[in-house]
């Protein structure tokens, strides 16, 4: 996973880039393979959720996304989560700049 955070004036901008195969039931089965996708995107910064999503099977392969938030400063941390549907997490910490 790729995470960039950076504070312009009072607003944070956060770009993310999930990497994971995110096959949904009808491309696993093109594909021979187990269906498998991000169910949940969570970022916190400064222990306050600032971003949450659910996912689903539609969603492409290594999604991006972009979020904005307020109340964090520079060197503040940023920390995204994506669960998928086997219950495979991975997290991913970033300064803000």
């Amino acid at each position: 996973m790729k995470v960039k955070a950076k504070l312009k004036g009072d607003v944070v901008k956060v770009k993310v880039l999930a990497e994971h195969v995110n096959a949904g039931p009808e491309e696993a089965e093109k594909k021979k393979i187990e269906p498998n996708f991000i169910k949940s995107v969570i970022a916190k910064a400064n222990g306050k959720v600032v971003f949450e999503v659910s996912g689903s099977g539609f969603i492409s392969k290594n999604p991006q996304f972009t979020f904005t938030f307020k109340g964090a400063k520079k060197g503040d941390e940023v920390e995204v989560t994506w669960t998928d549907i086997k219950g495979n997490t991975k997290s991913k910490k970033k300064a803000i700049k």
